[in-house]
């Protein structure tokens, strides 16, 4: 039976490493609030959620096998179930599960104008049973999840960011990207991550928003993060680490190279993760 989100608190628990690195504190969070628990991607080396989401085909793939069916609703986008690789993964799935719709938008050259096309092009709303918005990853769609089926709260744990640690830290695995591997576990470049992170810290910005005018509350983040304008630190008490990096907004040079220098050669050959 799905466990019912609707005025509920619900936690969303995204894949960064402040999972890992804050796991105990968190675990007495979950023992000590009744929450209903929406795990992103590969997280069930620390739990196993009441709905698990999915949102990357190619960690899909990979780690689709973690996933529990007795104790997790399966939760995918509706273009798994239309693609024919993943929609095959999903028929053999044998299992009962939730498909949300949603519009894929990117955010482009020229958005940083907020009377743009660009910029309104990715405004967050609710219509007609499909979230709109310029989403990149799959924590993002879950808040959005939890908004439109009536939660009461929301928190977020393990939604770190790309860049919270430095680009040498990650070159020489003292930190990592998610929860599990070493160094640049993503998967792409620095300066690609940094345009990761400029695209998704907009757009929880347009949702945190939207949030709170339809719904009346914004969501919060818990664990350390980028995204600062969301981190509420008296939660866990987390004492500040030194190595985390604060976010600077891109220059106009950054800005285009953002959308022209940075997508040539983005991806690092043979990551390690």
């Amino acid at each position: 039976m799905n466990k019912k989100i609707k005025d509920q608190h619900v936690l969303v628990i995204g894949s960064g490493p402040s999972l890992k690195k804050n796991w105990d504190k968190i675990k007495d969070f979950i023992k000590e609030n009744e929450v209903v628990t929406f795990g992103c991607n590969y997280i069930t080396d620390f739990l196993v959620p009441d709905y698990h989401f999915w949102g990357s085909a190619k960690r899909w793939i990979k780690y689709s096998d973690c996933i529990n069916k007795e104790k997790s609703i399966l939760v995918v986008s509706e273009d798994f179930k239309k693609n024919k690789r993943y929609g095959n993964l999903l028929k053999k799935w044998n299992q009962n599960y939730l498909i949300f719709k949603d519009v894929k938008k990117r955010w482009e050259m020229g958005s940083e104008d907020k009377s743009s096309k660009e910029f309104k092009n990715c405004e967050v709303c609710y219509k007609n049973g499909i979230m709109h918005g310029c989403f990149y990853d799959i924590a993002t769609r879950a808040i959005f999840y939890a908004y439109i089926n009536k939660a009461s709260k929301i928190s977020v744990i393990g939604n770190d960011g790309y860049t919270l640690y430095k680009k040498e830290d990650l070159k020489e695995n003292k930190e990592s990207q998610h929860c599990y591997g070493e160094g640049f576990t993503d998967g792409f470049t620095y300066q690609y991550c940094r345009r990761k992170d400029w695209d998704k810290y907009r757009t929880l910005k347009l949702l945190h928003k939207y949030g709170n005018k339809e719904y009346g509350f914004g969501f919060e983040i818990i664990t350390p993060t980028i995204y600062r304008d969301f981190y509420n630190s008296d939660i866990l008490n987390i004492p500040e680490d030194p190595s985390w990096q604060v976010w600077e907004e891109p220059t106009k040079k950054e800005y285009k190279n953002m959308y022209v220098k940075y997508i040539k050669d983005r991806k690092i050959r043979n990551p390690e993760y």
